[in-house]
Parts: structure tokens; sequence; C-alpha cells
């Protein structure tokens, strides 16, 4: 299980199969709010498939939480 939101969001990417992984780069979100990264990881980490919609919706909810 990961502690921090470095390596819950280098799980989501492995787990989305992210093809430009620089698109979710874990060290923009080390200040994210964790709760929300958690909640993403959570539900990331609970499927085995996504569809297209819902890897837009993922990495859009996670482009809130990233810093600019």
């Amino acid at each position: 299980m990961a502690s921090n939101n470095k390596e819950m969001i280098e799980e989501i990417r492995k787990q989305l199969n992210v093809v430009n992984v620089q698109l979710i780069d874990p060290d923009k979100f080390e200040d994210a709010d964790e709760e929300k990264v958690k909640e993403i990881h959570s539900f990331v980490t609970s499927k085995d498939n996504f569809s297209p919609s819902e890897v837009t919706a993922i990495a859009s909810e996670l482009g809130e939480l990233r810093q600019s």
C-alpha cells in the first residue's frame, strides 16, 4: 500500500498504463490534498480495466490536484 502522494501517483500511473508518463509526474503531487489522492488511488487500484472515459475523468481529476 502506498504511503504518500508520490507513491500513490506512481501506482495510479502504472495501473492506468499511461503512455506519456510525464503527463502524470509524481513530483507534481507532493503537496496535493492527500485525501483526494487517496480517493483516486483507492478507485484506480480497485479495478482491473478502465474505459477511455474513466481514464479521461481520472486524468482530469489529477490535473486539478497537480501543482503548477
